[in-house]
């Protein structure tokens, strides 16, 4: 197993994620992966992280090119960035979800679940079958999330 990273969590030129200054006040973030590496079943894409002391209120994701899979996203263990394998990937968000085509919505019962963190915490994406590597293979998230 590998932990493949995004342009949000891997390397020096890493994105930064906006931290909201004011409790409440949600932030939005549009995140978009490109696959430029392929992903086997046994792989995590570490797509992004969540700024300390935050919650996710609202994530919604859609997928081009994956092909007839199903995808689990939720929060990995380690530390943001880690390339340790023993990671894990919780289904907190989308648990054997078919690839959507349209957005789809994480629903609220496991968002609600999820409480903050002073730390930050991974979220990442595992698939069923391979996702080549193809310009045209990507994962989008659009996430909102504000501090407590």
């Amino acid at each position: 197993m590998a932990i493949i990273k995004s342009r949000y969590t891997g390397g020096n030129g890493r994105k930064q994620l906006p931290s909201p200054y004011v409790a409440h006040v949600e932030c939005v973030e549009f995140i978009d992966h490109v696959f430029t590496q392929p992903l086997t079943t046994a792989d995590i894409l570490e797509l992004f992280y969540l700024p300390p002391n935050c919650r996710i209120t609202d994530i919604r994701i859609v997928t081009a090119g994956t092909g007839a899979a199903t995808l689990n996203m939720g929060l990995m263990s380690g530390d943001v960035g880690s390339e340790d394998a023993s990671r894990t990937l919780g289904t907190q968000f989308f648990n054997a979800q078919a690839t959507p085509t349209n957005p789809q919505t994480a629903s609220l019962a496991g968002l609600a679940a999820v409480a903050a963190s002073p730390m930050p915490r991974s979220v990442g994406v595992s698939f069923s079958a391979n996702v080549a590597a193809n310009p045209g293979n990507r994962i989008t998230a659009i996430v909102r999330y504000a501090t407590t």
